[in-house]
Protein backbone atom coordinates (compact mmCIF):
# COMPACT_ATOMS: atom_id res chain seq x y z
CA UNK A 1 0.00 0.00 0.00
CA UNK A 2 2.88 2.34 0.72
CA UNK A 3 4.36 1.63 -2.69
CA UNK A 4 1.10 1.95 -4.61
CA UNK A 5 -1.90 3.24 -2.64
CA UNK A 6 -5.17 2.60 -4.51
CA UNK A 7 -7.21 5.67 -5.36
CA UNK A 8 -10.55 6.19 -3.72
CA UNK A 9 -12.34 6.36 -7.08
CA UNK A 10 -12.37 3.10 -9.05
CA UNK A 11 -14.37 1.60 -11.90
CA UNK A 12 -17.99 1.11 -10.83
CA UNK A 13 -20.39 -1.71 -11.64
CA UNK A 14 -23.59 -1.39 -13.65
CA UNK A 15 -22.90 2.29 -14.34
CA UNK A 16 -23.38 3.05 -10.65
CA UNK A 17 -26.76 1.32 -10.32
CA UNK A 18 -27.92 -1.60 -8.20
CA UNK A 19 -27.52 -5.15 -9.41
CA UNK A 20 -30.45 -5.65 -11.80
CA UNK A 21 -33.08 -8.30 -11.19
CA UNK A 22 -33.64 -9.75 -14.64
CA UNK A 23 -37.17 -11.13 -14.74
CA UNK A 24 -39.90 -11.28 -17.35
CA UNK A 25 -43.20 -13.10 -17.48
CA UNK A 26 -43.89 -15.06 -20.66
CA UNK A 27 -47.27 -16.57 -19.75
CA UNK A 28 -50.65 -15.50 -21.03
CA UNK A 29 -52.57 -13.46 -18.45
CA UNK A 30 -55.82 -14.53 -16.82
CA UNK A 31 -57.22 -11.19 -17.92
CA UNK A 32 -55.22 -8.52 -19.73
CA UNK A 33 -55.79 -4.79 -19.59
CA UNK A 34 -55.60 -4.86 -23.39
CA UNK A 35 -57.78 -7.73 -24.74
CA UNK A 36 -55.44 -8.28 -27.71
CA UNK A 37 -52.92 -9.81 -25.29
CA UNK A 38 -55.26 -12.67 -24.37
CA UNK A 39 -54.74 -16.11 -25.96
CA UNK A 40 -55.86 -16.03 -29.63
CA UNK A 41 -57.33 -19.54 -29.53
CA UNK A 42 -59.24 -18.95 -26.29
CA UNK A 43 -62.67 -17.51 -25.63
CA UNK A 44 -60.88 -14.97 -23.48
CA UNK A 45 -59.54 -13.31 -26.67
CA UNK A 46 -63.01 -12.11 -27.55
CA UNK A 47 -64.68 -11.94 -24.16
CA UNK A 48 -62.17 -11.85 -21.35
CA UNK A 49 -60.98 -8.31 -21.14
CA UNK A 50 -61.90 -5.35 -18.97
CA UNK A 51 -63.82 -3.86 -21.93
CA UNK A 52 -66.20 -6.86 -21.85
CA UNK A 53 -68.94 -5.26 -19.80
CA UNK A 54 -72.55 -5.62 -18.75
CA UNK A 55 -74.70 -3.15 -20.61
CA UNK A 56 -76.78 -0.82 -18.51
CA UNK A 57 -80.50 -1.45 -18.51
CA UNK A 58 -82.66 1.59 -19.23
CA UNK A 59 -85.63 -0.15 -17.56
CA UNK A 60 -86.43 -3.46 -15.85
CA UNK A 61 -86.97 -6.55 -17.98
CA UNK A 62 -89.96 -7.63 -15.90
CA UNK A 63 -92.45 -5.73 -13.75
CA UNK A 64 -95.62 -6.51 -11.82
CA UNK A 65 -98.91 -4.77 -12.61
CA UNK A 66 -100.28 -3.43 -9.33
CA UNK A 67 -103.90 -3.88 -10.38
CA UNK A 68 -103.66 -7.64 -10.96
CA UNK A 69 -100.27 -8.46 -9.35
CA UNK A 70 -99.40 -10.12 -12.67
CA UNK A 71 -95.80 -10.34 -13.91
CA UNK A 72 -95.22 -9.16 -17.48
CA UNK A 73 -92.35 -8.56 -19.89
CA UNK A 74 -91.72 -4.83 -20.25
CA UNK A 75 -90.59 -5.04 -23.88
CA UNK A 76 -93.72 -6.95 -24.85
CA UNK A 77 -95.85 -4.50 -22.88
CA UNK A 78 -94.45 -1.59 -24.88
CA UNK A 79 -95.31 -3.36 -28.12
CA UNK A 80 -98.90 -3.91 -27.02
CA UNK A 81 -99.50 -0.48 -25.47
CA UNK A 82 -98.75 3.14 -26.18
CA UNK A 83 -95.06 3.59 -26.89
CA UNK A 84 -93.14 6.16 -24.87
CA UNK A 85 -95.33 5.79 -21.77
CA UNK A 86 -93.39 6.29 -18.56
CA UNK A 87 -92.99 2.99 -16.67
CA UNK A 88 -92.95 4.37 -13.16
CA UNK A 89 -92.73 1.68 -10.52
CA UNK A 90 -92.06 1.05 -6.83
CA UNK A 91 -89.05 -1.04 -5.86
CA UNK A 92 -89.70 -3.46 -2.98
CA UNK A 93 -86.50 -4.14 -1.02
CA UNK A 94 -86.32 -7.10 1.34
CA UNK A 95 -83.89 -9.67 2.69
CA UNK A 96 -84.25 -13.43 2.36
CA UNK A 97 -83.52 -13.60 6.08
CA UNK A 98 -87.06 -12.27 6.66
CA UNK A 99 -88.92 -13.60 3.58
CA UNK A 100 -88.09 -17.02 2.22
CA UNK A 101 -91.31 -19.06 1.70
CA UNK A 102 -94.05 -18.93 -0.93
CA UNK A 103 -96.44 -17.33 1.54
CA UNK A 104 -93.80 -14.72 2.32
CA UNK A 105 -93.49 -13.94 -1.39
CA UNK A 106 -97.26 -13.42 -1.64
CA UNK A 107 -96.98 -11.00 1.25
CA UNK A 108 -94.27 -9.09 -0.64
CA UNK A 109 -96.59 -8.80 -3.63
CA UNK A 110 -99.33 -7.45 -1.37
CA UNK A 111 -96.90 -4.87 0.01
CA UNK A 112 -95.78 -3.94 -3.52
CA UNK A 113 -99.39 -3.52 -4.69
CA UNK A 114 -100.25 -1.40 -1.66
CA UNK A 115 -97.12 0.77 -2.04
CA UNK A 116 -97.71 1.30 -5.78
CA UNK A 117 -101.29 2.40 -5.19
CA UNK A 118 -100.18 4.75 -2.41
CA UNK A 119 -97.55 6.26 -4.70
CA UNK A 120 -100.10 6.47 -7.55
CA UNK A 121 -98.07 4.38 -9.96
CA UNK A 122 -99.18 1.32 -11.90
CA UNK A 123 -96.25 -1.04 -11.38
CA UNK A 124 -93.92 -2.45 -8.79
CA UNK A 125 -90.77 -4.56 -8.86
CA UNK A 126 -89.98 -7.34 -6.36
CA UNK A 127 -86.95 -9.59 -6.59
CA UNK A 128 -88.71 -12.88 -5.82
CA UNK A 129 -90.68 -12.70 -9.10
CA UNK A 130 -89.13 -10.12 -11.45
CA UNK A 131 -85.76 -11.76 -12.14
CA UNK A 132 -87.19 -13.91 -14.94
CA UNK A 133 -86.59 -17.56 -15.77
CA UNK A 134 -83.73 -19.54 -14.15
CA UNK A 135 -81.63 -18.89 -17.26
CA UNK A 136 -82.14 -15.13 -16.91
CA UNK A 137 -81.73 -14.76 -13.16
CA UNK A 138 -77.95 -14.35 -13.13
CA UNK A 139 -77.98 -11.74 -15.89
CA UNK A 140 -80.78 -9.75 -14.26
CA UNK A 141 -79.15 -9.85 -10.82
CA UNK A 142 -76.20 -7.83 -12.13
CA UNK A 143 -78.66 -5.17 -13.36
CA UNK A 144 -80.59 -4.69 -10.12
CA UNK A 145 -78.68 -1.46 -9.51
CA UNK A 146 -80.16 -0.07 -12.75
CA UNK A 147 -83.64 -1.12 -11.60
CA UNK A 148 -83.17 0.83 -8.34
CA UNK A 149 -81.90 3.91 -10.18
CA UNK A 150 -85.01 3.95 -12.33
CA UNK A 151 -87.51 3.41 -9.51
CA UNK A 152 -90.03 6.09 -8.59
CA UNK A 153 -89.90 5.02 -4.95
CA UNK A 154 -88.17 2.43 -2.78
CA UNK A 155 -90.03 0.69 0.05
CA UNK A 156 -88.46 -1.70 2.55
CA UNK A 157 -90.26 -4.79 3.82
CA UNK A 158 -89.07 -6.32 7.12
CA UNK A 159 -90.58 -9.07 9.24
CA UNK A 160 -90.15 -10.29 12.77
CA UNK A 161 -91.92 -10.87 16.10
CA UNK A 162 -92.93 -7.43 17.35
CA UNK A 163 -94.44 -7.11 20.79
CA UNK A 164 -96.23 -4.26 22.45
CA UNK A 165 -93.14 -3.16 24.38
CA UNK A 166 -90.53 -1.02 22.65
CA UNK A 167 -91.71 -1.62 19.06
CA UNK A 168 -89.33 1.08 17.80
CA UNK A 169 -86.29 -0.70 19.18
CA UNK A 170 -87.37 -3.97 17.57
CA UNK A 171 -87.84 -2.15 14.26
CA UNK A 172 -84.27 -0.86 14.54
CA UNK A 173 -83.06 -4.45 14.93
CA UNK A 174 -85.04 -5.55 11.88
CA UNK A 175 -83.61 -2.73 9.78
CA UNK A 176 -80.16 -3.63 11.07
CA UNK A 177 -80.68 -7.18 9.81
CA UNK A 178 -81.98 -5.83 6.51
CA UNK A 179 -78.89 -3.66 5.90
CA UNK A 180 -76.39 -6.28 7.02
CA UNK A 181 -76.70 -8.11 3.69
CA UNK A 182 -74.16 -7.41 0.93
CA UNK A 183 -76.70 -7.11 -1.87
CA UNK A 184 -79.16 -4.97 0.11
CA UNK A 185 -76.95 -2.06 1.15
CA UNK A 186 -76.50 -0.64 -2.41
CA UNK A 187 -80.30 -0.37 -2.62
CA UNK A 188 -80.15 2.23 0.15
CA UNK A 189 -77.53 4.33 -1.65
CA UNK A 190 -79.20 4.23 -5.07
CA UNK A 191 -82.76 4.91 -3.88
CA UNK A 192 -84.40 8.13 -5.14
CA UNK A 193 -83.38 11.07 -3.00
CA UNK A 194 -86.58 13.08 -3.46
CA UNK A 195 -88.61 10.98 -1.02
CA UNK A 196 -88.24 9.26 2.33
CA UNK A 197 -87.94 5.47 2.40
CA UNK A 198 -91.12 3.78 3.65
CA UNK A 199 -90.80 0.79 5.97
CA UNK A 200 -93.53 -1.88 5.91
CA UNK A 201 -93.28 -4.16 8.95
CA UNK A 202 -94.78 -7.64 9.11
CA UNK A 203 -95.53 -8.79 12.64
CA UNK A 204 -94.65 -12.48 12.88
CA UNK A 205 -96.36 -12.69 16.27
CA UNK A 206 -99.72 -12.79 14.46
CA UNK A 207 -101.28 -15.44 12.23
CA UNK A 208 -100.81 -15.22 8.49
CA UNK A 209 -104.07 -13.45 7.66
CA UNK A 210 -103.64 -10.96 10.49
CA UNK A 211 -100.08 -10.26 9.42
CA UNK A 212 -101.21 -9.04 5.99
CA UNK A 213 -104.17 -7.06 7.34
CA UNK A 214 -102.11 -5.29 10.01
CA UNK A 215 -99.21 -4.58 7.64
CA UNK A 216 -101.47 -2.99 5.00
CA UNK A 217 -103.68 -1.13 7.41
CA UNK A 218 -100.86 0.37 9.46
CA UNK A 219 -99.21 3.46 7.92
CA UNK A 220 -95.60 2.64 7.04
CA UNK A 221 -92.75 4.21 8.97
CA UNK A 222 -90.90 6.87 6.98
CA UNK A 223 -87.16 7.34 7.45
CA UNK A 224 -84.95 9.75 5.58
CA UNK A 225 -82.02 8.10 3.88
CA UNK A 226 -79.55 10.17 5.90
CA UNK A 227 -80.80 8.59 9.11
CA UNK A 228 -80.18 4.98 8.12
CA UNK A 229 -76.48 4.99 9.00
CA UNK A 230 -77.25 4.91 12.74
CA UNK A 231 -78.46 1.31 12.47
CA UNK A 232 -74.97 -0.13 11.83
CA UNK A 233 -71.59 -0.09 13.51
CA UNK A 234 -69.85 1.32 10.42
CA UNK A 235 -72.12 4.36 10.51
CA UNK A 236 -69.34 6.73 9.46
CA UNK A 237 -68.59 4.87 6.23
CA UNK A 238 -72.28 4.39 5.44
CA UNK A 239 -72.91 8.09 6.12
CA UNK A 240 -70.12 9.10 3.72
CA UNK A 241 -71.64 7.00 0.94
CA UNK A 242 -75.11 8.43 1.57
CA UNK A 243 -73.68 11.97 1.42
CA UNK A 244 -71.90 11.09 -1.82
CA UNK A 245 -75.01 9.81 -3.58
CA UNK A 246 -77.04 12.74 -2.32
CA UNK A 247 -74.43 15.11 -3.72
CA UNK A 248 -73.64 16.92 -0.48
CA UNK A 249 -70.07 15.60 -0.10
CA UNK A 250 -68.66 14.07 -3.29
CA UNK A 251 -66.05 11.35 -2.84
CA UNK A 252 -63.28 10.82 -5.35
CA UNK A 253 -63.39 7.61 -7.36
CA UNK A 254 -60.66 6.16 -5.16
CA UNK A 255 -62.43 7.12 -1.94
CA UNK A 256 -65.73 5.77 -3.26
CA UNK A 257 -64.33 2.33 -4.05
CA UNK A 258 -62.47 2.06 -0.74
CA UNK A 259 -65.39 3.21 1.41
CA UNK A 260 -67.94 1.07 -0.43
CA UNK A 261 -65.76 -2.02 -0.27
CA UNK A 262 -65.22 -1.56 3.47
CA UNK A 263 -68.99 -1.32 3.98
CA UNK A 264 -69.73 -4.37 1.85
CA UNK A 265 -66.91 -6.36 3.42
CA UNK A 266 -68.47 -5.85 6.85
CA UNK A 267 -71.73 -7.47 5.72
CA UNK A 268 -72.95 -11.02 5.19
CA UNK A 269 -74.11 -12.95 2.17
CA UNK A 270 -74.84 -16.49 1.06
CA UNK A 271 -72.05 -17.00 -1.47
CA UNK A 272 -73.16 -17.60 -5.03
CA UNK A 273 -69.80 -16.81 -6.63
CA UNK A 274 -66.40 -16.17 -4.98
CA UNK A 275 -66.44 -12.65 -6.43
CA UNK A 276 -69.83 -11.69 -4.96
CA UNK A 277 -68.31 -8.83 -2.99
CA UNK A 278 -66.92 -7.16 -6.11
CA UNK A 279 -70.06 -7.88 -8.14
CA UNK A 280 -72.13 -6.11 -5.50
CA UNK A 281 -69.66 -3.22 -5.62
CA UNK A 282 -69.84 -2.87 -9.40
CA UNK A 283 -73.50 -1.83 -9.15
CA UNK A 284 -72.23 1.42 -7.60
CA UNK A 285 -69.71 2.09 -10.39
CA UNK A 286 -70.05 3.16 -14.00
CA UNK A 287 -68.14 0.37 -15.77
CA UNK A 288 -69.27 -3.16 -14.95
CA UNK A 289 -67.34 -6.11 -16.42
CA UNK A 290 -69.12 -9.39 -16.98
CA UNK A 291 -69.04 -11.84 -14.09
CA UNK A 292 -66.79 -14.86 -14.59
CA UNK A 293 -67.56 -17.92 -12.56
CA UNK A 294 -63.85 -18.75 -12.47
CA UNK A 295 -63.06 -15.46 -10.69
CA UNK A 296 -61.74 -15.51 -7.17
CA UNK A 297 -62.72 -12.63 -4.91
CA UNK A 298 -59.51 -10.74 -5.69
CA UNK A 299 -59.60 -11.45 -9.43
CA UNK A 300 -63.14 -10.09 -9.65
CA UNK A 301 -62.07 -6.93 -7.83
CA UNK A 302 -58.94 -6.56 -9.98
CA UNK A 303 -60.98 -6.77 -13.20
CA UNK A 304 -63.45 -4.25 -11.80
CA UNK A 305 -60.60 -1.90 -10.90
CA UNK A 306 -59.02 -2.16 -14.36
CA UNK A 307 -62.36 -1.54 -16.06
CA UNK A 308 -63.04 1.66 -14.11
CA UNK A 309 -61.04 4.82 -13.69
CA UNK A 310 -60.18 3.88 -10.12
CA UNK A 311 -57.17 6.22 -9.96
CA UNK A 312 -54.68 3.32 -10.16
CA UNK A 313 -56.09 1.59 -7.12
CA UNK A 314 -54.30 -1.73 -7.67
CA UNK A 315 -50.95 0.01 -8.12
CA UNK A 316 -51.47 1.74 -4.79
CA UNK A 317 -52.84 -1.36 -3.07
CA UNK A 318 -49.70 -3.44 -3.61
CA UNK A 319 -47.64 -0.76 -1.82
CA UNK A 320 -49.54 -1.17 1.44
CA UNK A 321 -48.13 -3.27 4.26
CA UNK A 322 -51.06 -5.03 6.00
CA UNK A 323 -51.19 -4.77 9.76
CA UNK A 324 -51.53 -8.55 9.88
CA UNK A 325 -50.55 -11.18 7.29
CA UNK A 326 -54.05 -12.65 7.72
CA UNK A 327 -55.90 -9.37 7.07
CA UNK A 328 -58.32 -9.49 4.10
CA UNK A 329 -57.12 -7.73 0.98
CA UNK A 330 -60.08 -5.32 1.05
CA UNK A 331 -59.27 -3.90 4.49
CA UNK A 332 -56.94 -1.27 2.93
CA UNK A 333 -55.23 -0.78 6.29
CA UNK A 334 -51.55 0.10 6.22
CA UNK A 335 -49.09 -0.55 9.05
CA UNK A 336 -47.85 3.05 8.78
CA UNK A 337 -51.47 4.31 8.70
CA UNK A 338 -51.14 5.74 5.21
CA UNK A 339 -54.21 6.01 2.99
CA UNK A 340 -54.23 4.81 -0.59
CA UNK A 341 -54.38 8.39 -1.88
CA UNK A 342 -51.14 9.13 0.03
CA UNK A 343 -49.27 6.71 -2.24
CA UNK A 344 -48.09 7.82 -5.67
CA UNK A 345 -47.56 4.73 -7.85
CA UNK A 346 -44.67 4.48 -10.29
CA UNK A 347 -45.73 1.26 -11.97
CA UNK A 348 -48.67 -0.05 -13.98
CA UNK A 349 -50.75 -3.19 -13.50
CA UNK A 350 -51.06 -4.41 -17.08
CA UNK A 351 -52.94 -7.63 -16.39
CA UNK A 352 -54.30 -10.14 -13.92
CA UNK A 353 -52.52 -13.44 -13.38
CA UNK A 354 -53.59 -16.78 -12.04
CA UNK A 355 -53.79 -17.62 -8.34
CA UNK A 356 -54.62 -14.06 -7.23
CA UNK A 357 -51.57 -12.48 -8.85
CA UNK A 358 -51.12 -9.36 -10.93
CA UNK A 359 -48.78 -8.60 -13.83
CA UNK A 360 -46.68 -5.55 -13.09
CA UNK A 361 -44.85 -3.36 -15.57
CA UNK A 362 -42.35 -0.56 -15.06
CA UNK A 363 -41.11 -1.48 -11.58
CA UNK A 364 -37.50 -0.69 -10.72
CA UNK A 365 -36.11 -4.02 -9.52
CA UNK A 366 -32.78 -4.78 -7.85
CA UNK A 367 -31.24 -8.07 -6.82
CA UNK A 368 -30.46 -8.92 -3.18
CA UNK A 369 -27.14 -10.69 -2.73
CA UNK A 370 -27.22 -13.41 -0.05
CA UNK A 371 -24.24 -15.69 -0.65
CA UNK A 372 -21.48 -13.27 0.43
CA UNK A 373 -20.38 -9.66 0.66
CA UNK A 374 -18.77 -8.11 -2.40
CA UNK A 375 -16.39 -5.21 -2.84
CA UNK A 376 -18.09 -1.87 -2.26
CA UNK A 377 -16.46 0.95 -4.20
CA UNK A 378 -16.50 4.28 -2.39
CA UNK A 379 -16.05 7.73 -3.83
CA UNK A 380 -14.83 10.79 -1.97
CA UNK A 381 -13.56 14.25 -2.93
CA UNK A 382 -9.85 14.70 -3.67
CA UNK A 383 -9.03 17.25 -0.98
CA UNK A 384 -5.65 18.97 -0.70
CA UNK A 385 -4.62 16.86 2.28
CA UNK A 386 -5.68 13.64 0.55
CA UNK A 387 -3.71 14.61 -2.61
CA UNK A 388 -0.56 15.40 -0.59
CA UNK A 389 -0.84 12.13 1.33
CA UNK A 390 -1.32 10.11 -1.85
CA UNK A 391 1.70 11.75 -3.53
CA UNK A 392 3.81 11.30 -0.41
CA UNK A 393 2.98 7.61 -0.12
CA UNK A 394 3.41 7.08 -3.87
CA UNK A 395 6.92 8.60 -4.04
CA UNK A 396 8.19 7.53 -0.62
CA UNK A 397 9.55 4.29 -2.07
CA UNK A 398 11.99 6.34 -4.19
CA UNK A 399 13.54 7.97 -1.12
CA UNK A 400 14.67 4.70 0.41
CA UNK A 401 16.99 3.44 -2.43
CA UNK A 402 18.27 6.99 -2.97
CA UNK A 403 19.06 7.35 0.74
CA UNK A 404 20.82 3.99 0.82
CA UNK A 405 22.77 4.84 -2.34
CA UNK A 406 23.87 8.24 -1.00
CA UNK A 407 24.92 6.76 2.33
CA UNK A 408 26.87 4.03 0.57
CA UNK A 409 28.63 6.46 -1.73
CA UNK A 410 29.41 8.84 1.12
CA UNK A 411 30.80 6.04 3.27
CA UNK A 412 32.92 4.72 0.40
CA UNK A 413 34.37 8.14 -0.34
CA UNK A 414 35.13 8.67 3.33
CA UNK A 415 37.06 5.42 3.52
CA UNK A 416 39.05 6.29 0.41
CA UNK A 417 39.66 10.06 0.87
CA UNK A 418 39.28 10.51 4.58
CA UNK A 419 36.93 13.01 6.13
CA UNK A 420 37.47 15.67 3.46
CA UNK A 421 35.57 16.24 0.25
CA UNK A 422 31.87 15.82 -0.33
CA UNK A 423 31.36 12.56 1.56
CA UNK A 424 29.89 14.21 4.74
CA UNK A 425 27.38 16.12 2.60
CA UNK A 426 26.25 12.96 0.79
CA UNK A 427 25.96 11.16 4.10
CA UNK A 428 23.89 14.02 5.54
CA UNK A 429 21.56 14.05 2.53
CA UNK A 430 21.23 10.25 2.62
CA UNK A 431 20.60 10.29 6.36
CA UNK A 432 17.95 13.01 5.98
CA UNK A 433 16.18 11.05 3.25
CA UNK A 434 16.34 7.89 5.35
CA UNK A 435 14.86 9.82 8.27
CA UNK A 436 12.03 11.05 6.05
CA UNK A 437 11.32 7.46 4.97
CA UNK A 438 11.32 6.39 8.61
CA UNK A 439 8.88 9.18 9.51
CA UNK A 440 6.61 8.22 6.61
CA UNK A 441 6.68 4.59 7.77
CA UNK A 442 6.02 5.67 11.34
CA UNK A 443 3.05 7.87 10.44
CA UNK A 444 1.78 5.72 7.57
CA UNK A 445 -1.20 4.36 9.59
CA UNK A 446 -2.38 7.92 10.21
CA UNK A 447 -1.77 8.90 6.60
CA UNK A 448 -3.64 5.86 5.30
CA UNK A 449 -6.50 6.79 7.59
CA UNK A 450 -6.49 10.30 6.09
CA UNK A 451 -6.45 8.81 2.60
CA UNK A 452 -9.36 6.38 2.95
CA UNK A 453 -11.36 7.92 5.76
CA UNK A 454 -13.58 10.95 5.59
CA UNK A 455 -16.97 11.64 4.13
CA UNK A 456 -18.21 9.22 1.46
CA UNK A 457 -19.93 11.11 -1.32
CA UNK A 458 -21.05 8.04 -3.24
CA UNK A 459 -20.83 4.28 -2.99
CA UNK A 460 -21.45 1.36 -5.30
CA UNK A 461 -25.12 0.41 -4.76
CA UNK A 462 -25.60 -3.08 -3.33
CA UNK A 463 -28.34 -4.87 -1.44
CA UNK A 464 -26.85 -7.48 0.89
CA UNK A 465 -29.16 -9.83 2.74
CA UNK A 466 -28.27 -11.54 6.04
CA UNK A 467 -30.44 -13.98 7.94
CA UNK A 468 -30.83 -12.94 11.55
CA UNK A 469 -29.62 -9.87 13.39
CA UNK A 470 -26.04 -8.62 12.91
CA UNK A 471 -24.55 -5.57 14.71
CA UNK A 472 -23.38 -2.64 12.60
CA UNK A 473 -19.74 -2.90 13.60
CA UNK A 474 -19.51 -6.49 12.38
CA UNK A 475 -21.14 -5.58 9.07
CA UNK A 476 -18.68 -2.72 8.54
CA UNK A 477 -15.68 -4.92 9.28
CA UNK A 478 -16.83 -7.37 6.62
CA UNK A 479 -17.56 -4.62 4.09
CA UNK A 480 -14.74 -2.11 4.71
CA UNK A 481 -12.29 -4.15 6.84
CA UNK A 482 -12.63 -1.60 9.64
CA UNK A 483 -15.44 -0.04 11.62
CA UNK A 484 -15.58 3.64 10.71
CA UNK A 485 -19.18 4.34 11.70
CA UNK A 486 -20.36 4.75 8.12
CA UNK A 487 -23.47 2.58 8.43
CA UNK A 488 -26.55 3.59 10.40
CA UNK A 489 -29.87 1.98 11.27
CA UNK A 490 -32.87 3.03 9.20
CA UNK A 491 -35.45 5.17 10.99
CA UNK A 492 -38.86 4.07 9.68
CA UNK A 493 -38.08 1.50 6.98
CA UNK A 494 -39.79 -1.51 8.58
CA UNK A 495 -42.05 -2.32 11.54
CA UNK A 496 -38.89 -3.26 13.47
CA UNK A 497 -37.16 0.08 12.83
CA UNK A 498 -36.74 2.46 15.76
CA UNK A 499 -35.72 6.10 15.96
CA UNK A 500 -35.17 8.84 18.52
CA UNK A 501 -33.89 12.40 18.85
CA UNK A 502 -30.18 12.74 18.08
CA UNK A 503 -28.22 13.62 21.22
CA UNK A 504 -25.84 16.29 19.95
CA UNK A 505 -25.13 19.79 21.31
CA UNK A 506 -25.25 21.44 17.86
CA UNK A 507 -27.95 19.33 16.18
CA UNK A 508 -31.23 19.41 18.04
CA UNK A 509 -34.43 17.65 17.00
CA UNK A 510 -32.55 15.50 14.47
CA UNK A 511 -34.03 12.05 13.82
CA UNK A 512 -31.57 9.22 14.39
CA UNK A 513 -32.10 5.52 13.76
CA UNK A 514 -31.65 3.32 16.81
CA UNK A 515 -30.46 -0.24 17.20
CA UNK A 516 -33.70 -2.27 17.11
CA UNK A 517 -32.26 -5.06 19.27
CA UNK A 518 -31.94 -2.63 22.19
CA UNK A 519 -35.75 -2.55 22.44
CA UNK A 520 -37.39 -5.32 24.40
CA UNK A 521 -40.17 -6.11 21.89
CA UNK A 522 -37.75 -6.41 18.97
CA UNK A 523 -35.26 -8.42 20.99
CA UNK A 524 -38.05 -10.86 21.85
CA UNK A 525 -38.93 -11.24 18.15
CA UNK A 526 -35.28 -11.85 17.27
CA UNK A 527 -35.06 -14.54 19.93
CA UNK A 528 -38.36 -16.08 18.83
CA UNK A 529 -37.24 -16.14 15.19
CA UNK A 530 -34.26 -18.34 16.10
CA UNK A 531 -36.71 -21.18 16.82
CA UNK A 532 -39.27 -20.38 14.09
CA UNK A 533 -40.64 -23.05 11.79
CA UNK A 534 -40.66 -23.16 8.01
CA UNK A 535 -43.94 -21.23 7.68
CA UNK A 536 -43.25 -18.72 10.45
CA UNK A 537 -41.69 -15.26 10.35
CA UNK A 538 -37.92 -15.01 10.47
CA UNK A 539 -35.72 -11.98 11.07
CA UNK A 540 -33.46 -10.72 8.28
CA UNK A 541 -31.02 -7.83 7.90
CA UNK A 542 -30.85 -5.79 4.69
CA UNK A 543 -27.76 -3.67 3.99
CA UNK A 544 -28.10 -0.83 1.48
CA UNK A 545 -24.66 0.46 0.58
CA UNK A 546 -25.97 3.38 -1.49
CA UNK A 547 -27.77 5.04 1.39
CA UNK A 548 -25.45 3.41 3.96
CA UNK A 549 -28.42 2.17 5.99
CA UNK A 550 -29.21 -1.18 7.58
CA UNK A 551 -32.78 -2.39 8.07
CA UNK A 552 -34.09 -5.20 10.25
CA UNK A 553 -37.30 -6.83 8.97
CA UNK A 554 -39.32 -10.03 9.20
CA UNK A 555 -40.43 -12.37 6.41
CA UNK A 556 -41.38 -15.99 6.00
CA UNK A 557 -38.94 -16.57 3.11
CA UNK A 558 -35.78 -14.65 2.26
CA UNK A 559 -36.63 -12.09 -0.45
CA UNK A 560 -34.48 -12.11 -3.57
CA UNK A 561 -35.58 -8.83 -5.14
CA UNK A 562 -36.45 -5.25 -4.21
CA UNK A 563 -39.21 -3.67 -6.34
CA UNK A 564 -39.70 0.09 -6.05
CA UNK A 565 -43.37 0.62 -6.89
CA UNK A 566 -44.44 3.94 -5.37
CA UNK A 567 -43.72 6.86 -3.12
CA UNK A 568 -45.33 8.13 0.08
CA UNK A 569 -44.45 10.71 2.73
CA UNK A 570 -41.05 11.58 1.27
CA UNK A 571 -40.08 7.89 1.11
CA UNK A 572 -40.64 5.23 -1.50
CA UNK A 573 -42.45 1.95 -1.01
CA UNK A 574 -40.25 -1.02 -1.88
CA UNK A 575 -41.67 -4.53 -2.18
CA UNK A 576 -39.34 -7.29 -0.97
CA UNK A 577 -40.30 -10.40 -2.92
CA UNK A 578 -39.33 -14.05 -2.87
CA UNK A 579 -39.38 -16.11 -6.05
CA UNK A 580 -41.10 -19.42 -6.68
CA UNK A 581 -39.57 -21.04 -9.74
CA UNK A 582 -42.35 -23.65 -10.01
CA UNK A 583 -44.87 -21.06 -11.20
CA UNK A 584 -42.49 -18.19 -12.11
CA UNK A 585 -44.12 -15.88 -9.58
CA UNK A 586 -42.79 -13.24 -7.22
CA UNK A 587 -44.46 -13.27 -3.80
CA UNK A 588 -44.53 -10.13 -1.68
CA UNK A 589 -42.89 -10.92 1.66
CA UNK A 590 -42.94 -7.43 3.13
CA UNK A 591 -42.90 -3.74 2.23
CA UNK A 592 -40.16 -1.31 3.27
CA UNK A 593 -39.98 2.47 3.25
CA UNK A 594 -36.72 3.46 1.57
CA UNK A 595 -35.13 6.81 0.85
CA UNK A 596 -36.21 8.31 -2.45
CA UNK A 597 -32.63 8.63 -3.67
CA UNK A 598 -32.32 4.83 -3.68
CA UNK A 599 -34.45 4.73 -6.82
Amino acid sequence: MLLNPLPVTTTVRNNGFYEPFLYRDWQYPYGARNPSENPPSSIRHSERGPIDQIERASEPKYLCLAETMRIFNVAQWRKDHVSGMAMEYVFVSYTSQHFRTTDDYMMLHAIGKHAAEAAQVKFYWVGCSCLGSPEEVEENVWRISDVIRGAFQVVVAVAGPIGMKQPGRLLDNLLRDWGNRVWILPELFLSPEHDDIRIHTVNRSLDRRSQIEECLSTPPDQINRRNFSRFWEDDKNVGQLIDHYEGSVILSQLELVITALRCLGARHTTQYLPGDLSYALMGLLRQRPNAWKSDSAFQAFARLSLANDSNRLLERLICLLPESPFAPWYSFKDYWEASLWDIHPRTQVCGIGKNDTIILDGARAANIRWKSFDRVILRGNDTVRRTIVRLTLSFSFLFLPMAIMLLAIGTNLTSQQGSGGKSPLLQAIGGTMLGIVALICLFSPIMVNWLYNGKVWAAQPWFFGIEGYVPLDQIERHLFAVDMGRLSWSTTASPLSKHDVLQHPYHKDYCEGQNPSSYQDVAARIERALRSGASEDKVFTLVDTYTMTVTLFTAVKPPVAVLCCGGEGGMQRALLCSYDWTDSTLYRETVLRMETRAY
